[in-house]
């Protein structure tokens, strides 16, 4: 195993702190800016050609380097952190790191500048618009796909205020929580000596010998019987959480201290972290 030397166990308040307040500024950041171009593009005409090609392209090239810091956040899973969080409520988290944040806010800029330039209704009110039946007709595309852009932006900013991608691990479930939904893997319903290490950082897959008993809810795909649990954007070492993740499933009796400090530091010790 090659993780992160681990530090020590921060508080709930610290932790959501340096995990969280990043991408949330990222993200309104890139709201604003998304607003402020809207205004500017609908209601100012710039003078001449250069001025309107740098004005329409200011949001996709301010998304353009954030989705390349996104997809550089991807990189290097062997050097996350070896290390849970201690939220309280009875359960360990892996929180989402920096790069989601940085993947919504360039989603954000990048799905504006498209819906923005391409939803344009003044023709309406031109002199030779269509007459109306089929000049609302044609409304219907853009007006559709304003309102799906505006749904997914939606979606990505509200997981990121709700701090997911995440994964919980609580005395009685796996919990795994993402941007379009989420599933509930009771401990019953693994497989004893599962999950082994496995040579991806990416992802990690589970095996499951009870799938009637997993609770699933939004638009999720993959098999019920091998759920893939993706840690792109997640912080944590991908073998340190197939550890914790066996490691509770082969020791119900340990399960009642999850989220506890001295449960933690039973599970440091097992897994060869203390």
């Amino acid at each position: 195993m090659r993780p992160a030397a681990p530090g020590p166990i921060a508080s709930a308040r610290a932790r959501r702190g340096a995990v969280a307040g990043f991408p949330r500024l990222l993200v309104v950041a890139a709201l604003l800016i998304a607003a402020a171009w809207t205004v500017a593009v609908t209601q100012w005409q710039p003078r001449g050609l250069w001025a309107g090609l740098l004005l329409h392209s200011v949001p996709f090239g301010l998304a353009l380097p954030a989705l390349v810091a996104a997809a550089l956040s991807t990189r290097g899973p062997w050097r996350r952190p070896a290390e849970l969080t201690l939220p309280g409520h009875a359960r360990l988290r892996v929180p989402p790191g920096p790069g989601f944040g940085w993947f919504v806010a360039g989603q954000v800029l990048a799905i504006t500048n498209a819906t923005v330039t391409v939803a344009d209704f003044e023709w309406l009110d031109a002199p030779d618009a269509p007459p109306a039946p089929l000049r609302y007709a044609l409304v219907v595309p853009p007006a559709v796909m304003v309102a799906v852009a505006a749904l997914i932006i939606a979606v990505f900013v509200a997981a990121v205020f709700g701090g997911w991608p995440r994964i919980d691990i609580t005395p009685s479930a796996v919990e795994v929580r993402e941007p379009f939904g989420r599933r509930t893997i009771p401990w019953a319903a693994l497989r004893p000596g599962t999950p082994a290490r496995q040579p991806t950082g990416d992802h990690l897959v589970l095996t499951v010998a009870r799938p009637e008993s997993v609770d699933r809810r939004g638009l999720l795909r993959g098999s019920a019987t091998a759920p893939r649990l993706v840690l792109s954007w997640l912080r944590v070492h991908p073998w340190l959480l197939a550890d914790v993740i066996r490691y509770y499933v082969d020791r119900p009796d340990e399960r009642a201290a999850i989220g506890t400090p001295e449960g933690y530091d039973r599970l440091r010790r097992a897994v060869g972290l203390a």
